[in-house]
């Protein structure tokens, strides 16, 4: 038997790391594992992550062994949720091979296997569910809990790689210079989810001055009608919620690598081929 198991990548409206809730949103680039039956673990890349993520999957099933194959088009090391992606798609793919294909269940063994193997700082709760359930999610990873599920309007957004930063594991990040938001972070997060770009936007800022980023970008897709913008994850991607958004892709051409993608609602997708 053979499983392809399909998730999304996301941003962050929230990012946890001050104050451990978090908000995120799916968006449609795609990560994907296939998984087989094997005697023994194989997996593809041979990477912690993937490791420990299919390690604990066949623990939760009892399974005797997997062969597992991770393809992911997310830019590692920007903010777009690329690790909770890679765990999610093994997780599920392992767990799926041996009939049991629970999102819930397989998104908090994805959480443990990005704790265990120290690519995240919170678990990423928020990251992770936004990857494998699609939409809005607000969560308090201190608590490993899903606070709020919601669908959104399907709307573009654009994705600026800037050509002077450098790809950051969130495991780098100094967390002495984020603490002090703590406080200014919750008070946000707890208007969500009313203003949500407006959030998106503020966490943006925030966030890129104390990291040391440049937030003109993403006020200047404001400006030129981005419902919000600002620094996912721990950067150094920008992102920016638009309806029409020529004028902010003609903005950003000249910082980086532009993308468009889409917010998506659609949870994770299991095939057995």
């Amino acid at each position: 038997m053979r499983v392809r198991v399909r998730v999304n990548g996301g941003i962050t409206i929230v990012n946890a790391i001050a104050s451990w809730k978090g908000a995120a949103l799916g968006i449609d680039y795609e990560v994907s594992a296939v998984a087989e039956m094997s005697s023994g673990l194989y997996v593809k890349p041979d990477d912690p992550l993937v490791r420990e993520a299919a390690l604990l999957a066949l623990k939760a099933v009892g399974g005797r062994g997997a062969h597992v194959e991770v393809a992911s088009e997310i830019p590692v090391g920007w903010g777009l949720k690329s690790s909770s992606a890679v765990a999610n798609a093994t997780t599920l793919a392992v767990m799926s091979l041996y009939g049991e294909a629970d999102l819930i269940k397989a998104l908090k063994i994805s959480v443990r296997a990005a704790r265990i193997s120290g690519v995240t700082i919170t678990g990423a709760l928020d990251d992770a569910a936004a990857s494998m359930l699609g939409g809005f999610v607000m969560t308090d990873n201190s608590r490993d809990e899903i606070l709020m599920r919601a669908p959104l309007e399907e709307r573009n957004v654009v994705i600026l790689l800037p050509d002077r930063e450098e790809a950051m594991l969130t495991k780098e990040v100094d967390l002495s210079a984020i603490k002090p938001l703590s406080r200014v972070i919750e008070s946000i997060f707890d208007i969500l989810p009313r203003r949500m770009w407006e959030v998106m936007t503020i966490n943006g800022i925030l966030y890129s001055l104390m990291l040391g980023y440049d937030p003109s970008p993403a006020l200047d897709a404001v400006r030129l009608g981005a419902l919000g913008a600002g620094l996912s994850g721990t950067g150094p991607a920008i992102a920016a919620v638009c309806d029409d958004c020529k004028d902010i892709m003609a903005e950003w051409s000249s910082l980086g690598r532009v993308t468009v993608k889409k917010i998506t609602n659609a949870h994770a997708h299991v095939e057995i081929e």
